[in-house]
């Protein structure tokens, strides 16, 4: 993920640096803004829909089965209904959005655990190396006596079931996080990305010698095309394709942020700024590094990736949800389309 934003951020810095310093961010035109080209129902419980349109203009939703078949299903504007026939033929399983059928979620953590992680032992309550005691009580009324055993007072073992949770809201490709890292390059900058049907949304807050900017960078899988907005101008433009290659293809880096590599999942209770946490750790299937995820009760905090090589690269999460409008995907509402043609030549 961090790879991702790098490049993004990368991307976006010089695009910012050439425009400010040519002035070329007045110089603009308004064509069509761009939508995704693919249109969606939204039902009641939030869940979306491709839509398609038969001969005599009715709208049906797409749905399928457990085995991927495609068909065209009723929509009343907030359910869904019955089907009405199979489209196999007309619309492809990988054109269809997929939804979150998970437990929703939208947490939110309260401090930046940045600091530097020591680990601790659970510390046993006293008195658990005695026998276990019986407490006897007399109903003097009823001239009765119970007798009750005192439980053994051994703290609860730690269970690894933390991060299945929350990998399979990453897997889902529908979620929205706002974070902050590590990262030389990103600083302590606030990034909030958005991902849902093969669609992203990133936004970062730039820091430019004296003054700060906020860009955004939008993909749109229907069209395979990203775009860069350019929120304190109001503008957005084309990632010139010269900017544009293997180290940017979207569709193949999205594929690979909702892939699961865990190994076997070790537990374990540390401390962060004197802040005790669970930490659930694994080591990836396929290239070996350690992967830390830190919990404050059952919210997610924090991820270390550890390198072999000892570089650890670090996410601290303050929002994690399920729930991401559609609007993310959108060109804002009077946004002017900033050329860069001449960025094209230059490139």
């Amino acid at each position: 993920m961090k790879k991702i934003l790098r490049r993004i951020f990368l991307s976006l810095l010089v695009v910012v640096v050439v425009c400010v310093g040519v002035g070329v961010y007045w110089f603009t035109h308004d064509p069509e803004v761009p939508t995704n080209s693919d249109t969606y129902l939204t039902d009641a419980q939030g869940s979306t829909y491709l839509a398609v349109v038969d001969g005599d203009g009715h709208t049906y939703a797409v749905v399928t089965d457990a085995d991927g078949n495609r068909y065209a299903a009723e929509f009343d504007g907030s359910q869904v209904g019955s089907t009405v026939g199979q489209i196999n033929d007309d619309i492809s399983l990988d054109e269809v959005p997929t939804n979150f059928t998970g437990e929703h979620m939208d947490v939110t953590a309260g401090n930046k655990y940045d600091g530097d992680v020591a680990t601790t032992l659970p510390t046993l309550p006293e008195d658990t190396t005695k026998e276990d005691k019986t407490t006897t009580k007399k109903d003097d009324k009823n001239d009765n006596t119970t007798t009750t055993k005192r439980p053994d007072n051994k703290p609860g073992k730690l269970e690894a079931y933390r991060i299945e949770k929350y990998q399979k809201v990453f897997s889902s490709g529908t979620y929205l996080m706002e974070i902050t890292t590590n990262d030389p390059d990103l600083g302590d900058m606030p990034v909030t990305m958005a991902i849902k049907n093969g669609n992203m949304y990133v936004k970062m807050t730039m820091n430019l010698e004296s003054t700060t900017m906020n860009c955004s960078m939008l993909y749109l899988r229907s069209k395979d095309t990203m775009y860069l907005l350019f929120d304190d101008w109001k503008k957005y433009s084309k990632m010139p394709e010269s900017m544009m290659g293997e180290d940017m293809d979207m569709s193949a880096m999205l594929n690979e942020m909702n892939k699961s590599d865990i190994g076997e999942i070790t537990v374990s209770e540390v401390e962060i700024g004197g802040q005790k946490l669970i930490m659930e750790s694994y080591n990836s299937t396929v290239d070996g590094t350690t992967v830390n995820y830190y919990f404050d009760g059952e919210t997610l905090v924090r991820r270390d990736d550890i390198s072999p090589s000892g570089v650890v690269d670090s996410t601290y999460f303050t929002r994690i949800t399920t729930d991401v409008p559609d609007s993310y995907f959108e060109i804002p509402k009077g946004y002017g389309y900033l050329n860069l043609g001449f960025l094209e030549a230059m490139m």
